[in-house]
């Protein structure tokens, strides 16, 4: 009887111990740290960049004959300027060519909403020119009554601007506008040469007795405009994003006047004149934020 009482109280003893080790617990490291979500991304901060594009106005150049030009003669089949000057000196020409440089800015994001300043420095090389054929009239009277030509050139050489951005993130890509103030140079040149042909100088040129003579001359101005554009804006990384945008700027036009005094003094003036329409910019950039 006595060893069956003791086998009976050792396994419940056993029996016991196990439940209780069952319990207990099995992790015997310290307990996993939480799992914490990363930041939302930021359009908060400072940034610098480069950008390259291409840039697309036209410039349309006319010229006006003044004193001295306007003594018509039949044998140039003009009624009112004589030689033809004013129609010669009508082109319409194509600056198109490549813009680049930097911008540096800085963005503040309220909920999705991104509203940032920009300002930028851009050389631009859009440029082109024109040049026409050597013109005369039908020799009357067995003689030789003169020539003239006319060539000329218009660019576009820099472009600053100074913009506010407003836009919408989506994350990573922000889809914004922009509009502020541009300083745009422009310059143009034109030149009307013209020769008479001895025996017979035409009151209609000036009297250069078959030398040469011009009226040339230049012209630049920096148009102060407004700009405005939109693009898109991705970030690829915390502190890399890429850009695509484009600008509308209106451009001004300008005018001189060129002067030619002729061996009997006389003065044979022209107005130059030249309008430009707005610069269109399409460009990439690569911006990195602080």
């Amino acid at each position: 009887m006595l060893k069956t009482i003791l086998f009976c109280s050792a396994a419940i003893s056993v029996i016991a111990s196990t439940a209780f080790a069952s319990d207990l617990p099995t992790h015997k490291g310290p307990p996993p740290a939480p799992t914490v979500a990363p930041p939302a991304f930021s359009w908060t901060g400072f940034y610098l960049g480069v950008n390259a594009g291409y840039a697309d106005p036209t410039a349309d150049l006319s010229v006006a004959p003044g004193s001295g030009w306007n003594a018509p003669d039949p044998d140039w089949g003009s009624s009112s300027t004589g030689p033809g000057i004013a129609s010669i000196g009508q082109h319409s020409l194509g600056l198109h060519g490549f813009i680049g440089g930097g911008q540096a800015g800085y963005n503040y994001q309220i909920g999705n909403f991104v509203l940032g300043v920009e300002g930028d420095a851009d050389y631009v090389d859009a440029r082109d020119s024109y040049s026409t054929p050597t013109y005369g009239s039908v020799p009357v009277n067995g003689t030789s009554n003169g020539s003239y030509w006319a060539q000329g050139s218009a660019k576009v050489d820099d472009m600053f601007t100074l913009r506010l951005r407003a836009g919408v993130a989506f994350d990573r890509l922000l889809v914004f506008a922009t509009g502020g103030v541009a300083f745009v140079d422009e310059k143009f040149s034109q030149s009307i040469g013209f020769t008479n042909s001895p025996p017979r100088q035409i009151i209609t040129l000036p009297v250069t007795n078959g030398a040469t003579g011009y009226n040339a001359g230049s012209a630049s101005t920096t148009a102060v405009t407004g700009v405005v554009g939109g693009g898109l804006e991705y970030a690829f990384d915390n502190h890399w994003s890429l850009k695509g945008e484009y600008l509308y700027a209106p451009l001004k036009s300008q005018s001189f006047t060129s002067t030619y005094v002729d061996p009997s003094s006389n003065k044979w003036t022209i107005t130059h004149h030249e309008s430009l329409s707005a610069l269109n910019v399409f460009r990439a950039g690569l911006n990195y934020r602080f």
